[in-house]
């Protein structure tokens, strides 16, 4: 029962855990990553939202400005419309005037939409004011609008040049509605005895331009007056209807969340420094969360659904498991004890049949795998003397060349260009016999190709020059051994015997990505496009036999270390040299 355990807590963690950790951390990173989106783009989104909203709304009250730089700036205009509203009564030159100056507000009240209606007041003992509703100047006891008036008397002596209110008034005694309006009001100038401009914006068409808006689901866009007032809303506010809008308005951050009525919500807000307006967004949380909350659910069920999919596989293997290896115990028991043997299984279904079908053809070929093993033996034997033998020669001509290199300095008495070359040739014959087949860093690599150039400027009597062009930084990557000697001594041997003068080799490495670079460029006699064709031909094809040995040798060992991908690339010119190139995965 402990060995049923045992197997049964091995394939649990086999099959569930590799399985459950995945689609943990995925749901877990793609929870936090999604909602940290989102977040930032609720915030970038509405502040660009409330931005637009507040820049445009201000566009429709700076017609108000206007109004007022046209009466300040033209004082004739200024005197002529204060001296109607004192005369006793208006003779025919007095109505042209007052048209002219009428014109001057209906413009725009018929031009925007967004306008109700224009009021001019002027300081005067008769209350006489000038209105877009109005055919010319009327009396204000005779007027269906007064309130205004009062929150001018209120404001009269105050040092508040513009301010708002959100009002509601009927202009006929008959309808049963009333129009909202946002009334703008703003003093002619700061003097008490001048007056001011009302300009009335519907706040409908206000709140229509909002709910036009494109806006997340549930979420609300208010427009807050200085005290917390809400002056213009995208739509109706079902579950604010016991907020207290100061609080959030008194609250100093742009963005944040907070609990209204006992729910989570997302609030950004803007404020207006103009008029005192506070620009407002208020979204449930749960609705602009809809995305990675359904995600967090869905890998919750996820979880869920593989925890018991992986514990109902992990009973049913354990329980196959189980049989298949007390069969195993039972078939080695009856081989230990000399039993009979139960026939081969008729096909290999899974592993443990497999494992029960060699154990049993093992025993039934017992005699001739002991055989196999003898001969096996042997051969090894015989590779292991081959192997010591072919370490034997290497290292007869490296001693013999360290006594060559003593005879020849007890004869010269003092070490020479001929002590120098052995010394070289010893280096080059000892770096290449440690390590085996083994990388090495490319520094070690330039340090004895070096010691092999130094061999053949000794031989051509410095008839060429060797220039290196690297960075520092390249030393420490790994390279084949002995990957450059090949490709220098090519270089020499077609260049030097056939062209005059002072022959040059240029040796470049460098690094991209993940790959480190190689060319050996020579000024050479070059290869002509015959000969050069067919020595491509000869490299693709794998040809051994080739006058350009240490080429093939090189493109067969790229070859084989790296991949049918890399190998050697030849460009040449005749009359002009040849350029070997190779790569390397670092």
């Amino acid at each position: 029962m402990k060995t049923y355990h045992a197997f049964f807590l091995k394939n649990l963690f086999t099959f569930l855990i590799p399985m459950l950790v995945p689609i943990l951390i995925l749901g877990t990173m793609s929870t936090v990553i999604i909602k940290r989106y989102v977040t930032e783009e609720i915030n970038h989104n509405t502040t660009n939202m409330l931005k637009q909203t507040k820049e445009n709304i201000e566009l429709i009250f700076k017609q108000l400005d206007s109004l007022n730089i046209h009466f300040m700036g033209n004082s004739i205009e200024f005197a002529n419309l204060k001296s109607l509203m004192l005369k006793p009564s208006l003779e025919l030159d007095d109505y042209k005037v007052l048209a002219t100056i009428k014109n001057l507000i209906d413009a725009p009240a018929m031009a925007m939409p967004y306008i109700d209606s224009v009021y001019v007041y002027l300081n005067n003992d008769k209350n006489r004011i000038l209105s877009t509703t109005s055919g010319g100047l009327i009396d204000l006891n005779e007027f269906y609008d007064k309130a205004w008036f009062d929150s001018y008397i209120r404001h009269q002596h105050s040092d508040d040049l513009v301010w708002t209110e959100n009002r509601t008034i009927k202009k006929y005694n008959f309808e049963n509605s009333a129009v909202e309006l946002i009334s703008l009001y703003r003093k002619l100038s700061r003097d008490q005895g001048d007056g001011l401009i009302v300009l009335n914006i519907d706040a409908k068409y206000i709140e229509n331009h909002l709910s036009n808006l494109s806006t997340l689901q549930d979420q609300t866009l208010l427009i807050l007056g200085p005290n917390g007032d809400v002056m213009f809303k995208n739509k109706k506010l079902p579950y604010f209807d016991h907020l207290i809008f100061k609080d959030l308005v008194s609250d100093g951050r742009p963005f944040y969340e907070t609990n209204l009525n006992g729910q989570p919500f997302i609030v950004s807000k803007l404020n207006s420094d103009k008029y005192g307006w506070t620009y407002l967004s208020i979204a449930p949380k749960t609705s602009l969360y809809e995305v990675p909350d359904g995600l967090n659910l869905t890998s919750q069920l996820l979880l869920m659904f593989s925890f018991l999919f992986g514990s109902g596989l992990t009973y049913y293997l354990t329980r196959k498991n189980y049989r298949d290896v007390k069969t195993i115990v039972t078939i080695l028991e009856s081989a230990e004890n000399s039993k009979p043997l139960p026939a081969l299984p008729s096909r290999v279904k899974d592993v443990y049949s497999y494992i029960i079908h060699s154990i049993l053809k093992n025993f039934i070929e017992q005699n001739y795998l002991s055989i196999q093993l003898s001969e096996r033996k042997y051969k090894a034997q015989a590779m292991e003397l081959i192997a010591l033998q072919s370490q034997l020669n290497p290292h007869f001509l490296y001693n013999t060349l360290e006594t060559i290199n003593w005879k020849i300095a007890s004869l010269t008495g003092k070490p020479g260009n001929l002590n120098k070359m052995v010394e070289n040739l010893a280096d080059i014959l000892r770096y290449s016999l440690e390590g085996h087949n083994k990388p090495v860093i490319l520094q070690k690599e330039i340090a004895y190709t070096l010691s092999y150039i130094d061999i053949q400027k000794v031989r051509y009597h410095d008839k060429f020059d060797v220039v290196w062009e690297y960075e520092e930084h390249v030393n420490k990557y790994n390279v084949p051994k002995l990957i450059l000697q090949p490709l220098i001594e090519n270089c020499i041997y077609h260049g030097i015997k056939v062209k005059e003068g002072t022959y040059r080799i240029k040796i470049k490495i460098w690094q991209t990505e993940e790959m480190l670079h190689l060319a050996v460029i020579d000024n050479g006699i070059g290869i002509d496009k015959e000969r050069l064709d067919q020595i491509k031909y000869e490299l693709k094809q794998d040809i051994g036999e080739t006058d350009h040995i240490g080429l093939y040798n090189t493109h067969k060992r790229l070859k084989l270390l790296y991949g049918e991908s890399f190998g050697i690339i030849i460009r040449s010119k005749y009359g002009w040299g040849t350029a070997v190139y190779l790569t390397i995965p670092i």
